[in-house]
């Protein structure tokens, strides 16, 4: 069996194993529905909820609910790597600015971005803006703390070596500062993008904003227990497919700094 295995292509061994993961989860879901550990009258069976979701991406309810989603979650974290990358690199490069803006951060990274709904609802209304607002906040921190620890992680014998060879500071920066410290910014942008995720749906859950989160209350309201529950699996996959694209990306920055390693050797 493990030479069986070993000769199927990686690509297609990692999908047999999601897919037997995905199996194993479906069976214990509906194994905790037949011996009363989930109540049948409030939890639909996977049948009941993929029928609800096909039915709610064919009245364009979900398609509508995701766009707004992905909408939001795409402007707030361009809107957060924006402000938190050049934040984070300067902060790395100056220990005066690190000094300096240390308790800020420190006072404010802990609030939760839902704690400030009210106040963005005074701000922007209930659309998609005040979605944006609420993630742009959520993921700035990972992002500025990650640029800041990648500056700080620099060998300083690759800085003093260029600096050996006559290269100015802005040229450190952009010649060896930034390349050595892109690996950090995209562990730092993957995680923001789930957090991303997150933000946007709480929002929506709390202020009624268009989006996943307000579909999934008003199918609630409505007693539509299938829809809800297509929502969270609508969500749990959009978390999913977001993380693997920025997880393949990681590995392509990770494989591009070591034969960029190997050939300046």
């Amino acid at each position: 069996m493990p030479s069986l295995l070993t000769d199927i292509p990686r690509p297609v061994r990692r999908t047999l194993q999601a897919c037997a993961g995905l199996a194993t989860l479906v069976l214990l879901f509906e194994g905790m529905r037949a011996v009363g550990l989930l109540p049948t009258t409030s939890v639909p069976s996977t049948g009941e909820i993929l029928g609800a979701l096909r039915t709610s991406v064919v009245d364009g309810d979900m398609v509508s609910a995701i766009g707004y989603t992905v909408l939001a979650w795409l402007l707030g974290l361009l809107v957060a790597t924006a402000i938190g990358i050049p934040s984070g690199i300067a902060v790395g490069l100056s220990r005066w600015a690190d000094r300096a803006t240390r308790s800020a951060v420190e006072i404010l990274r802990p609030v939760p971005a839902v704690a400030l709904v009210p106040v963005a609802i005074v701000l922007f209304g209930i659309e998609v803006p005040m979605q944006v607002f609420l993630i742009a906040i959520a993921c700035v921190w990972p992002l500025l703390l990650g640029a800041r620890g990648g500056v700080r992680a620099v060998d300083p014998l690759q800085v003093d070596t260029a600096r050996s060879f006559g290269l100015g500071q802005l040229a450190i920066i952009r010649r060896v500062v930034l390349p050595a410290t892109v690996p950090a910014m995209v562990t730092a942008l993957r995680l923001s993008a789930s957090l991303g995720v997150v933000v946007a749906v709480g929002a929506q859950l709390i202020s009624g904003s268009p989006g996943l989160g307000s579909l999934l209350v008003s199918s609630q309201n409505a007693g539509k227990n299938d829809v809800v529950w297509a929502c969270l699996l609508v969500t749990g996959a959009l978390g999913v497919v977001i993380n693997l694209l920025l997880a393949s990306a990681e590995r392509g920055i990770a494989g591009w700094q070591a034969l960029s390693t190997e050939g300046r050797r």
